[in-house]
């Protein structure tokens, strides 16, 4: 019996190295599949043809309206999620069992605070993504997304005012770093303008886009204090009928404003990139999903922490952006930071186990 217990511990070990390098490849595929999400984002809303793969042209599916420049993302937006919501209620079911009846006691039932947060997580998820797809369409994928992935240094400060989850200091340290390299990255400022005078260095400011930072930045606060609300309600709803309802509501509000700002035909080549959003955002999340049952939720963060670098990677093999060197740096300043801020939390999460 006694020679039985270390080929079973051996047996144990090899099932968890398995068991991680599964999860590890799920969560990988879904930052790979959510960062390219970013990048069909950016096609969808070239008001011209471009250069995808290196040689093939794609995009001018729609017109830009100076007048209105929401009109476009808001478009886009509202292609994706009606591809999307039916799949998503289609899939609950099997992602959460009894997930229908759930989301039916709670839209029956008298719980009005539950029924008040997740309508307003609808709306700031509304804010979030049409502010980041803004963002993507003046800035770029890559740009967009790592000064939108200042939404963990925002929902830290935030539990710490809601909740009381003071921030450690490898997490003061995370939030340093996120916002050095967002501000690196926001306003372009070159590297020689630092060692010089104020005047000069002010001028360097002006060569941002300052709208399109502050949308990608405010889709950021925005997807923080849904994360917050989401927090708050997983205490009574399962998170995957939570989310089927975020985007019900979503939806609806989207569908309130096209009838009132959304002016633009659509076609056969703006509703195939809506179809290919929704795969790709409906992969993304059912592989971490899948790669949070593998190996957590403390680990599948930290490795999704990398979503800005694989979107920036994806840009330049699917788009041919070409990205400067300071770019590239506060890329991965604002990836470390991301990592550092989600390592911090393991720790306290392990303790809680």
């Amino acid at each position: 019996m006694s020679r039985l217990l270390p080929s079973n511990a051996a047996s144990d070990r090899v099932s968890t190295a398995k068991q991680w390098w599964r999860g590890l490849t799920l969560v990988l595929l879904a930052t790979l599949f959510l960062s390219l999400q970013n990048n069909l984002v950016k096609l969808a809303q070239a008001p011209i043809p471009i250069p995808v793969l290196g040689g093939m042209q794609a995009g001018g599916y729609v017109t830009p309206d100076l007048h209105n420049p929401f009109q476009v993302p808001l478009l886009v937006l509202l292609v994706r999620i009606t591809f999307l919501l039916p799949l998503l209620w289609v899939l609950l079911p099997s992602l959460r069992p009894g997930g229908w009846q759930e989301a039916r006691q709670v839209m029956m039932g008298n719980d009005h605070v539950l029924k008040l947060r997740i309508v307003a997580a609808g709306v700031f998820l509304f804010l979030s993504q049409t502010l980041n797809y803004f963002a993507i369409s003046k800035l770029g994928p890559a740009t967009a997304v790592t000064l939108f992935f200042i939404y963990p240094t925002i929902t830290t400060l935030l539990a710490w005012w809601c909740f009381g989850e003071r921030p450690a200091w490898k997490q003061w340290v995370a939030i340093g770093l996120i916002y050095l390299g967002c501000a690196w990255l926001a306003f372009k400022i070159p590297v020689e303008a630092l060692g010089t005078d104020l005047p000069k260095a002010l001028a360097a400011f002006s060569t941002a886009d300052p709208l399109g930072s502050f949308a990608a930045i405010g889709a950021g606060a925005m997807f923080a204090l849904e994360g917050i609300i989401a927090q708050a309600c997983f205490r009574k709803i399962n998170p995957a009928t939570f989310t089927s309802l975020v985007f019900t509501v979503e939806w609806l509000v989207l569908s309130g404003f096209a009838l009132f700002v959304i002016h633009i035909s659509l076609n056969v080549g703006l509703l195939v990139i809506g179809l290919l959003l929704c795969l790709a955002t409906l992969t993304g999340y059912l592989f971490n999903n899948f790669g949070i049952r593998e190996i957590g939720a403390a680990a599948t963060a930290i490795i999704g922490a990398s979503g800005p670098a694989v979107t920036a990677i994806l840009g330049v093999l699917i788009l041919s952006d070409g990205l400067k060197a300071q770019q590239w740096a506060a890329i991965g300043l604002v990836t470390v930071g991301v990592v550092l801020m989600n390592l911090a939390r393991v720790p306290s999460k392990l303790s809680q186990t």
